[in-house]
Parts: C-alpha cells; structure tokens; sequence
C-alpha cells in the first residue's frame, strides 16, 4: 500500500501502526490512537506490517507478538535499523524471555492480555505529546503540533540547546532542574512540556512561591500529621505531585527554612511531613522557574548555595525572541495555528504582517507575540488574511535597531565579560568602583574575575 496515495493518512498529523490478528482488539487500539490525533494504519499480519512500514515507517507502533504468519519481535528486529518508530509490544506470553527479548528490541512498553484500554491510553498519551514535539523539531514548525509549545519550533542554536536539555530531564524520574529566561517567555509551559514528554503518572502542579511563607507554607508543601496519633492530616504538594512533576514558580522567593527543609528531599525523596514524627517518601521531579535575572548569583539572591546546585541538576535557558529572530516567522505560524484550534482554518498573514513579524523587537518575548496575533485573528474576517496591528505604545513599534541589538544572539557570558573589562579599564583597574558601578559585590566581581 502507498502511503502518499491512502486517504486515512493525513501530513499534518503523526502516524501509528496497529499490528493485531483480533479484528476487535484492533479496532479498540485504532479507536485510542486516532482520539489522541493519530493516524492509524492497521494490519493483521506481519507481511502487511512490514509492506505498510516500508512505505510510511510509523511514529509508533502497537504489535502483538503471536501472529498467523510470524512473530511480531521477530519483526521488530529486523526494522530496528531502518525505521524511526516506537514500539509497543502487547502479548499473552509473560515470560522473562518475552519480556527481555522486548526491551532488547528498544520496545517501549511491555503489555500483557488482557489490556485495559483506559490503562493503554494513559501510557499512550504521552508518547502522542512527544511525537509531536519531535515531529515539530524535525520539520522547523509544522502547524499539526497545535498543542506543542513555541519552544519546539525553530532551528536557532539554543533552541536546540534546550530541547536536547528537555528531553534529558523528562527521562529522569527524579529530573529536577532550574529554568531560567525573560518575562514572557512562557517557562512554564517549558516545565510542563518536561512532564509530558516524561510519560509520568503523577500530575504536573506549578505553586507560587511566593505565597508559601511561614508555617502554612510548610503545611501546604510537606504536609502535616497528627502529633499524637499519626494520623496524616494533610497531604502537601509533594505527595499530590508524586510520581509526577513540582513545578516552583518564583523559586527565588521560597523561604529559607522550607529551601533547607526541602534539601534531603532533592537528594533521596525522603521528606517529613510538620509535626510527623517519622520520614515518608515520594519519587517525583522538581522544577524551579526562576523570575528573577540574578537567580543564578547565590551573592544576589535569598537562595541557599546548597538548595540551588540540588535543584539545577540541570539548567534551562529559554531564549528571548530577539535571539530568535530567523525563527519568528515559523514561532508566529504556530501560534496562529493554536489561536484557530477549534475555530476557523485557512487564515494566512498578509505580506504586511510578515514584514511586521520580522522587523519587530518583541521586548516583551512570546507573551507580546502572542497576544497581538490572538487580538488580530479575532478582528479578522472570514476568508481575509490576518494583518497584525501593534499597540501605539513606541516600545511595540518597528523602530530601527539600538545600539544594544547588535548584542542580539551574544551569550551572557561573553557579553558580561565584556563588559566587565570595559567598565574596569574605564576606571583604572578600580576594582571597588567597577563593583558599584556595576551594581554587584566586591566579592562576585571577584569570582567574574575569576571565571573569566
């Protein structure tokens, strides 16, 4: 069968394969896969799988193992080599053998008969997120990953850079990490993207910071128990978000005491719970999102030393727009494609737009972005093109570039440095003015120094 020729096959979505000799149990799979936006091709038999998966090597795939004309395992070796898919092995045999011969095939699940379907769309729908992701990747921002974040568009180097740290966290169970970037770069959307590709159980619950102070702070974290009995009163954040994601927003303003409560937690998933008397435990990823520019800096900020190098077991930098800006096009049609989800399609920019999108500094990153092509597709009739209109305000205008953008696309790192010696060659080799006029102490000049 030609893929490019079969109408059950759409371009804009990813492909699954379901491999299954019971026509009902094949139909059931079907009907999972293509309500979490798959197209699916199904065979019964393993000639078929293999003619349909030399014509269009599946994103994923579903095979049962016991077949009328062979074994699906058997099949999965022999494509390892030549197709990119992802397989799901369902079987009846509960063997070590079957079990072991799967995982050696780079199968991602193991399932045995009878298989609970709510249970199979639960394992699925992850895989479908990251499918998309990736496909995205691959393709620089193809409108059928909707639901993707604006992150997985573009092919600018530190776009690839935090993609390839995504995905690293999202394959840890305990994948904590720090994500830091601008106001109005969507990093929690970031946080959740992790949790999602990470096929985690648990769910993804994002808290404010800076309202966890004090003693109800520490109940609504850890939780608390009865002194007397045991009797655990209240579950906090860390047992809601089990075998899930917690994702701390302001991170910089959590308080000291909870940070240095918090610190065993990072290193074992062991906690205790206010006024408990003995440890309780939970496997889960914590994420920090730091609002702060400085967070970074322990000399500048109320985070503890220790708490900060547990938790940035991996660091995240999400790009501003302005480092993007071979990449805006492709981001603006992706969120012209989420502003339509469910709505009208076909809306395209007018030239205009397209120059706008180009020509603009977005000072104020994704946020700015997207709600000006979400204020223009609602003021856009149907059948027209889409024309972008920014506010007055001269900060939005396409005003010429200021000397500062000629930094665009230039590291921290080597812009601080720098800037650093000019400062410091401007004063002399003052190094105590250099720290005021730079607005840091003495002693992080020093480490600069140091590091530079």
């Amino acid at each position: 069968m030609n893929s490019k020729t079969d109408p059950r096959l759409s371009p804009s979505k990813p492909s699954s394969l379901v491999l299954e000799d019971d026509v009902t149990l094949a139909k059931a799979y079907q009907r999972i896969l293509e309500s979490l936006g798959y197209d699916v091709l199904v065979a019964h038999r393993v000639d078929e799988a293999r003619a349909l998966i030399r014509d269009k090597a599946p994103d994923l795939m579903l095979v049962d193992i016991d077949l009328p004309d062979g074994n699906g395992l058997d099949l999965m070796a022999e494509l390892r080599n030549d197709t990119r898919g992802r397989f799901i092995v369902i079987s009846g045999d509960d063997s070590q053998r079957a079990a072991i011969k799967s995982i050696r095939n780079q199968a991602v699940e193991l399932l045995l008969k009878p298989v609970d379907l709510e249970s199979l769309r639960q394992r699925l729908a992850p895989l479908a997120s990251r499918t998309s992701a990736d496909e995205l990747a691959e393709t620089g921002g193809s409108v059928m990953a909707v639901r993707s974040g604006w992150v997985h568009v573009g092919r600018h180097h530190a776009l690839s850079a935090l993609r390839t740290a995504m995905s690293y966290s999202a394959e840890r169970s305990r994948g904590h990490a720090l994500i830091t970037g601008e106001t109005g770069v969507d990093k929690i959307s970031v946080a959740r993207s992790i949790h999602e590709r990470g096929r985690r159980s648990g769910q993804c619950l994002v808290i404010d910071c800076s309202d966890e102070q004090g003693e109800i702070g520490m109940v609504r974290i850890f939780g608390q128990e009865d002194s007397a009995t045991g009797e655990i009163l209240h579950k906090g954040y860390i047992e809601q978000a089990a075998a899930g994601t917690l994702v701390l927003d302001h991170v910089e303003k959590l308080p000291a005491e909870i940070q240095s409560r918090l610190l065993p937690f990072l290193d074992s998933g062991s906690f205790r719970r206010v006024d408990g008397a003995s440890g309780a435990e939970a496997t889960l990823s914590v994420i920090g999102i730091a609002r702060s520019s400085h967070t970074t800096d322990v000399d500048e900020t109320s985070l503890r030393s220790d708490f900060l190098f547990r938790l940035a077991q991996i660091t995240l930098a999400v790009p501003n727009l302005r480092q993007c800006r071979d990449d805006i096009q492709a981001i603006a049609d992706l969120l012209l494609a989420q502003s339509l989800a469910g709505k009208s399609e076909g809306l395209v920019f007018s030239q205009a737009s397209k120059a706008l999108l180009a020509n603009t500094t977005w000072r104020r990153n994704i946020s700015e972005l997207r709600s000006v092509i979400e204020q223009a597709v609602a003021a856009t009739p149907p059948g027209m093109e889409v024309e972008l209109v920014l506010e007055s305000s001269k900060s939005l205008s396409t005003e010429p570039q200021s000397e500062i953008e000629k930094w665009v696309g230039t590291t921290i790192w080597e812009f601080e440095r720098q800037l650093l010696n000019a400062t410091l060659t401007h004063l002399d080799g003052d190094k105590e003015k250099t720290a005021k006029t730079l607005g840091v102490s003495l002693k992080t000049l020093y480490n600069r120094m140091n590091a530079y």
